[in-house]
């Protein structure tokens, strides 16, 4: 049963990755643990000096990590979508929505999208989930992403509601109101499962744009969300982590005090 997710946002280069990396590592002690990074630019492999890629890598025997190719998932979750409307499309509208599909598919709405559905699917899989994010901008991009879907998708199922009344009555059935309803389901599981289980870290080194960045993750109404000073040269106020050398490799990444995170 999952007990807790945890997040790691901030402005790029403060070291959250190593963060989510170590965290994820002393979690994996305790129960079973995912580790994933939704940054386009992923890290992991590099910091926990393991090959990890878009395929979930079991790295310790609690321990599994997965790089999300948000292309990928955003291509396969439209191709399902897609496969709903064939049946109430003619052939030449649907090709039109598969051009039409193959533009936005690409936008940064269609790829949280994709992956806001392959989290719900993991998440229920694991005791405690590390999610690493892109800098500050995504982390608040999927926040406001994730609560404009699932609007949508209400207003989506409330139409759906209507055609199945018609279909009813015209002894027909179709499979997209139950998508719809599907889809609805997992995003609602997602944004509450957060809400009620997640904890963002907003991390910052102390530099002021860094510090100003962490400041605006701490201002999202979404989540609770704890700001982490790291490699901190002196004690203060709050949460903070010391810098450690060369903090790459598993063994290496289990030096940087990290359970004070946990703790939480």
């Amino acid at each position: 049963m999952l007990k807790k997710v945890y997040m790691f946002g901030g402005k790029g280069g403060v070291g959250k990755s190593t963060l989510a990396c170590a965290l994820a590592l002393w979690l994996s002690e305790k129960g079973k643990t995912l580790l994933a990074s939704l940054d386009p630019a992923h890290s992991l492999s590099g910091i926990l000096k393991t090959s990890v890629g878009s395929s979930i890598t079991q790295v310790l025997p609690n321990l599994y990590a997965v790089e999300l190719d948000a292309q990928s998932l955003a291509r396969s979750y439209v191709d399902r979508v897609l496969k709903g409307l064939e049946e109430i499309l003619s052939p030449s509208v649907l090709e039109g929505a598969k051009r039409f599909a193959s533009l936005i598919s690409s936008s940064p709405t269609s790829l949280e999208t994709a992956v806001f559905d392959k989290l719900s699917e993991l998440l229920p899989q694991y005791e405690y989930v590390v999610l690493d994010f892109a800098p500050t901008g995504q982390v608040l991009r999927f926040f406001d992403s994730l609560n404009l879907v699932q609007e949508w998708l209400e207003f989506l199922v409330q139409l759906s509601h209507r055609q199945e009344e018609i279909d009813r009555f015209m002894n027909r059935k179709r499979n997209l109101p139950q998508l719809l309803k599907e889809r609805l389901q997992k995003v609602k599981f997602l944004a509450e499962t957060l809400r009620e289980k997640g904890l963002l870290f907003a991390v910052a080194r102390q530099e002021p744009l860094a510090l100003q960045e962490a400041q605006m993750l701490e201002k999202n109404t979404f989540i609770k969300t704890k700001r982490v000073i790291n490699c901190s040269e002196e004690p203060t106020e709050g949460l903070s982590i010391p810098r450690v050398e060369d903090p790459y490799g598993i063994e290496n990444l289990k030096k940087i005090p990290i359970e004070k995170l946990a703790l939480l």
